[in-house]
């Protein structure tokens, strides 16, 4: 209950009361049973939000009473000037953040907690509203949080909030992740209980999600503590990557988030270094066997953050759409339907004989000196090099330039104990351990450390295995009595002391006079109770 009336509070501006209000006068019969337990509710918020100023996380300070301008110096700010995303933007109030979500057409108000929530002339002085925009009210740092993709899991992990995390994707694979669903945190999946799954997400300060298929942000417009993270669909790696930022904003982390984001672009442009003077050619391949949702075919993917990792890397990219041309049966889509920036996928259906379609297929592939495996292994450790010929149709003695020199990569090497691969979750908060373990099977370079690939033709196995125990956080999903390690403000605003006198108090016909969000409370508590 307290979860949700704090999220009611979150996308409403605060309570205000008419000289003449009683709460009998709206309540009739149901005020003596409502009444005590909204008092006991509000006071409890009021301890919680008591506590956090205590701490120093929050502030109830009023910016025009003390010798501070602001709660977010600008030193600590996200500039827009140094934002490459060209999905979203921020700007900065005095007591509150506005972040913009340029496809979900979304602005996100995120005030500092204990500070009351700006109006529409306030928020607008920051930043306008852009016609068919909706905007969202958030409190920060926020306590709770959920995530409904595995990918955005990793930004939570790297910005060391795992203990704001109340549910956690039953596919999840960080440490701290299978930690909390030992305990229980399991969020319900889509394709189960309906209600129960609505009730975790409604319980929480924000849920981070992505919009549907086509960009579809109807379900994100919808939920009122959704927050659109699209961080597959920006520009490239190191683009997404910079969403460290943008989350790390509802945390008041946006230091942290700077320099977590300036060390991945400086390994990730270092990732090349060691490269050879001639290119290896690199190709992602995979096999799709007859069933009731494809036809048997073999595919080479050219989706765009692929491509990109492997010139970033240094080597370069099989030329798919020269090479295959006159392939019978070829088929060329979009990587992503309805996003042609995503890339090209290209699919070669088996029309004849298998084996004479993987001899046509590798035949065009005769000029690439690598192959990423992406072939579907329920249990990676079962597949090796032997697996992989026997799927493709290919023998030890193939003249193909990647079977002599035994250059087949997957993607497999880090893992959950569940067999869920670390590289749906961890890549794209951390794109330079995804270039660096590339640059360690290509070029033999033990600077760089080995990450997701492995190859397959020298008999490397999946041998870096997640698990619970590596977590050292205290979780409060596991931990009834623990509480979210404390996130200091930005600005640790103090009020001005000085010296008064005590006058008696004015008064007021009924009226409530507040100058925080404590105050408010608790006048809120007062006039419940009085009833």
């Amino acid at each position: 209950f307290g979860s949700s009336f704090r999220q009611f509070e979150l996308v409403n501006p605060p309570f205000s009361f008419a000289p003449t209000l009683r709460c009998s006068s709206f309540l009739g019969p149901m005020a003596r049973v409502a009444i005590p337990f909204l008092a006991v509710l509000a006071t409890s918020n009021a301890a919680l939000l008591s506590s956090r100023i205590s701490n120093g996380e929050c502030s109830d300070v009023v910016l025009e009473e003390s010798d501070f301008t602001t709660f977010f110096p600008t030193a600590k700010q996200i500039s827009d000037d140094n934002i490459d995303s060209q999905l979203f933007s921020v700007s900065y109030g005095t007591t509150f953040k506005v972040l913009t979500s340029h496809l979900a057409q979304e602005q996100y108000i995120l005030t500092q907690c204990g500070q009351s929530t700006p109006d529409t002339a306030e928020i607008d002085a920051v930043k306008t509203l852009a016609s068919g925009y909706v905007r969202k009210h958030f409190t920060i740092p926020l306590e709770s949080a959920a995530a409904l993709s595995t990918t955005l899991m990793a930004f939570f992990d790297k910005l060391g909030v795992q203990d704001r995390v109340s549910y956690v994707d039953a596919y999840s694979c960080g440490a701290c992740w299978l930690k909390a669903l030992g305990c229980g945190a399991k969020l319900e999946s889509s394709y189960g209980d309906a209600s129960v799954r609505s009730e975790q997400i409604n319980s929480v300060d924000a849920v981070f999600m992505d919009c549907g298929v086509n960009n579809d942000c109807s379900a994100v417009n919808a939920q009122s503590n959704a927050v659109h993270v699209p961080v597959t669909q920006d520009a490239g790696p190191l683009e997404s990557a910079e969403y460290i930022k943008y989350i790390g904003a509802f945390f008041n982390l946006e230091p942290e988030a700077k320099e977590l984001f300036s060390s991945t672009s400086t390994e990730y442009n270092k990732a090349a270094e060691n490269a050879p003077s001639s290119p290896l050619v690199v190709a992602w391949i995979n096999y799709n066997a007859a069933s009731s949702w494809s036809e048997e075919s073999f595919v080479v993917s050219q989706a765009t953050y692929k491509t990109t990792m492997v010139s970033d890397v240094g080597a370069t990219n099989f030329d798919a759409a020269t090479s295959m041309a006159n392939l019978s049966g070829l088929e060329i889509s979009d990587a992503v339907s309805g996003l042609p920036a995503a890339g090209k996928t290209y699919t070669v259906v088996v029309n004849e004989s298998t084996a004479e379609t993987s001899a046509a297929f590798f035949e065009a592939l005769s000029d690439v000196d690598v192959v990423v495996d992406e072939f579907y292994a329920p249990v990676p450790s079962a597949y090796n090099f032997a697996t992989f010929l026997e799927t493709y149709g290919l023998t030890t003695s193939s003249s193909l330039k990647f079977i002599q020199n035994k250059m087949v990569l997957r993607i497999d090497r880090t893992l959950s104990t569940s067999n869920g691969l670390d590289w749906y979750e961890s890549r794209v908060a951390n794109p330079e351990w995804a270039l660096e373990g590339l640059a360690n099977v290509l070029y033999s370079d033990a600077s760089k450390r080995q990450k997701y690939f492995r190859n397959i033709a020298t008999g490397e196995m999946p041998d870096q295995v997640l698990s619970s125990s590596s977590c050292a956080i205290t979780l409060p999903v596991c931990d009834a009595n623990a509480e979210p390690a404390t996130i200091e403000m930005l600005e640790a605003v103090q009020p001005v002391t000085t010296t008064t006198t005590t006058q008696p108090p004015e008064e007021h016909s009924g009226a409530l006079a507040v100058k925080s969000v404590v105050g408010l409370t608790s006048a809120f508590v007062a006039a419940v109770t009085l009833n």
